[in-house]
């Protein structure tokens, strides 16, 4: 899989989008990965969340950051009426149309496309212009309780790529100084997609929990791991240790006795920590091991990625593993995409 797909690139969380996008029939922004960073801008403690709340002026990092967004990513159509005015909205009516739009989600009721576009753009529109909304949003956004995850992931992905994107990087913040490991994914997933904003305190306490076999979800695992494969994009010296213990971390994951996908994308973040050369080495080794669904596929979208070279070696483990009797059409097809119908 790519590593720069929505929210933690897991067909777990796409499900999840999918679902969200289903329920209010229309499409709510996720986010791509970027290098961007969102610079730090002092402003007054308001009461209530214990932590700072986000100006405007901070998101234009996280904007530039998310705008790489292509493949996967739904967004919200265009306004048809271009010329229409936006009717700003006061912190009060952001507050009351945000509890109105979670509270008709949860009890399933209809919702319109045209009904949501309207408050989305009225919303960000006064998100981009007045700190009071952007509180407003802020205190919204994190006094939801974990349990309505699927409502925090939507609020999420309508906020991330645009100037309230900062609203995002600050509650993964607020999530961390909480050590509200309940929300943990959701955080993991937004450090991802931010690239060098998470304290490297994150870090280290993600590779501790994979290191003590910590239990966890599906979700979180997952996320956890495309977090910590984002350490293939930091060059700095000051992150060589935490590299070298990641490829030790990865590889006792990999030999785990976790699910398939946990296991795969542990390998996965193998091939994007070392060079394509090497990490056709890895490739073989594990094939060797024994191949599965996932680690097939995660294989053959590396090669295609250009993280793993497709040496003879590698490419005759390959031609090997999709010959397996347990071997799927999925891989079949994905294998005849990658290395030609002939291979």
């Amino acid at each position: 899989m790519s590593t720069k797909l929505s929210f933690s690139l897991t067909r777990w969380s796409a499900a999840a989008f999918i679902g969200a996008a289903v329920l209010i029939a229309t499409g709510f922004f996720v986010m791509s990965g970027g290098e961007q960073r969102t610079d730090k801008v002092d402003a007054p403690h308001f009461a209530g969340s214990g932590v700072q709340p986000a100006p405007v002026q901070a998101a234009r990092g996280a904007q530039a950051a998310a705008g790489g967004a292509a493949h996967g990513v739904a967004t919200v159509a265009a306004d048809e009426s271009a010329s229409a005015a936006v009717k700003p909205l006061t912190a009060r009516q952001a507050g009351d149309g945000l509890r109105a739009l979670v509270d008709k989600i949860l009890k399933r009721e209809d919702l319109s496309s045209k009904e949501i576009e309207e408050f989305q753009t009225s919303l960000l529109e006064s998100i981009e212009n007045d700190i009071d909304v952007v509180k407003t949003v802020q205190q919204f956004y994190h006094d939801m309780p974990a349990e309505q995850g699927m409502e925090r992931d939507m609020l999420r992905s309508l906020l991330v790529v645009t100037p309230a994107g900062s609203i995002v990087l600050h509650e993964a913040n607020a999530i961390w100084q909480g050590q509200s490991e309940n929300k943990f994914a959701e955080m993991y997933e937004t450090y991802f997609n931010l690239p060098g904003q998470a304290p490297q305190d994150v870090i280290v306490r993600a590779l501790a929990d994979v290191k003590a076999g910590t239990k966890t979800d599906e979700r979180t695992a997952v996320a956890r791991l495309n977090f910590i494969g984002t350490l293939a994009e930091q060059k700095s010296g000051d992150v060589a240790n935490l590299r070298s213990d990641a490829v030790q971390l990865l590889n006792q994951t990999a030999q785990s006795q976790g699910s398939d996908l946990v296991r795969a994308l542990a390998v996965q973040k193998l091939y994007r920590l070392n060079s394509p050369a090497e990490a056709s080495n890895i490739a073989i080794t594990q094939l060797s091991k024994g191949a599965y669904g996932d680690l097939v596929r995660e294989t053959l979208s590396s090669v295609n990625s250009g993280d793993v070279e497709l040496t003879p070696n590698l490419r005759a483990a390959l031609i090997t593993a999709v010959k397996r009797p347990g071997a799927s059409a999925e891989e079949k097809q994905q294998f005849s995409e990658v290395l030609g119908p002939h291979s």
